[in-house]
């Protein structure tokens, strides 16, 4: 089950990915999902949903996910 975000909050996830992919081919998921989160003082419990949300869109885009340390472009698809 996906978890919709408010649509401030993902047009924010959507510009984020695309100023990262500028720079790299390579987003650090928590990284920037927490990012947002601090900005929209979310609850914490919220990062992880941000989270998946932020890979989803970076994967789509065509770019690599970093989860704690490790590049994979296909990490979220195949866990899920």
């Amino acid at each position: 089950m996906q978890i919709q975000l408010p649509d401030e909050i993902q047009r924010e996830v959507e510009i984020a990915i695309r100023s990262k992919a500028s720079q790299s081919l390579v987003v650090d998921v928590y990284a920037t999902a927490e990012q947002i989160r601090r900005r929209h003082a979310m609850p914490e419990t919220g990062l992880n949903a941000l989270a998946a949300t932020v890979a989803r869109l970076a994967a789509q885009c065509g770019c690599a996910v970093e989860l704690d340390g490790m590049h994979s472009n296909d990490q979220i698809k195949q866990s899920a």
